[in-house]
């Protein structure tokens, strides 16, 4: 089986710009995820500290 080999390359500026591309996304993703878990455990964490302080 004869397979087709792709002669175009990529530039290193090209994949310079793919990487970076790829960072700015997962610090984006990364920084949402983070700051809803923040909310949840702040959240979680008044909620028994409430239960805590009315049982007293």
């Amino acid at each position: 089986m004869n397979k087709k080999q792709i002669t175009e390359s990529l530039s290193r500026d090209e994949v310079n710009e793919m990487i970076e591309s790829a960072l700015r996304r997962h610090n984006r993703r990364s920084t949402i995820i983070s700051s809803v878990l923040g909310w949840i455990l702040i959240g979680g964490y008044s909620f028994g500290l409430f239960h805590v302080v009315q049982n007293v």
